[in-house]
Formats: structure tokens, C-alpha cells, sequence
């Protein structure tokens, strides 16, 4: 989990620097919430970046695909993330994203593993 955590700040990070090329800063914002109702965890990262173009948002999660440069993104990060949360955490991994204003991605996690 913490590195689909990084891997998710490196993304926010590279959308922060791309939107914000002038140097203005940006704002990364990692919570976490425990709702002991629903006995899980909900982790969130929170970027005002460029956000994901709504044309790709449904393949995002898919293995090879990337919104990067050629030779920059190997499309594999939120692929496995998505497996590992998923997969391995019985979790769920989504997303909110407002073209020019940012992305939000959502991690929920059981607290007890079935």
C-alpha cells in the first residue's frame, strides 16, 4: 500500500509541475479516515494539477496505458495499484477529476482481510 501511496504522489506531483510550469506552487493533499461503521480506511490524494482528460479516464487503470511522453510513463503504476489494492487488499481504488483543476484518487481498505 505505501507504494501505491507514492506511486500516486509522484503522478500528482508530475500533473502539479506540468499545470504550474511558470513555477507557481501546487498542493498535494494526502488524508487518511478511519469509519470504524463501515470498518474500513479511506486514503485520499488530492492534486491541483492538470487533471485527466475525460476522454481517457475509463482506460487509466489499464496495463501500458499512459497519458505521459513516450519514454517518461511506462503505464504500469496505476495498473498495479490498482491490483494491489484490489487484489492482494480486497479494497477499491477511484477516482475524482476535474479537467484543469485536479484529481482526487480514493483508496478504501477493510480493516479486517477476508
Amino acid at each position: 500500500i505505501d507504494q501505491v501511496v507514492l506511486n500516486l504522489i509522484v503522478n500528482g506531483a508530475h500533473a502539479i509541475r506540468d499545470r504550474f510550469e511558470d513555477g507557481q506552487k501546487g498542493a498535494l493533499i494526502v488524508t487518511t479516515r478511519h469509519y470504524p461503521e463501515k470498518n474500513c480506511v479511506i486514503i485520499s490524494i488530492t492534486d491541483n494539477g492538470g487533471g485527466i482528460p475525460k476522454k481517457v479516464q475509463e482506460r487509466i487503470f489499464e496495463p501500458f496505458f499512459t497519458t505521459k511522453e513516450v519514454g517518461v510513463g511506462t503505464g504500469q503504476g496505476l495498473a498495479i495499484a490498482h491490483s494491489v489494492v484490489v487484489k492482494s487488499h480486497s479494497g477499491q481504488i477511484w477516482f475524482q477529476s476535474v479537467e484543469g483543476q485536479g484529481t482526487t484518487f480514493y483508496i478504501k481498505l477493510p480493516m479486517s482481510h477476508s
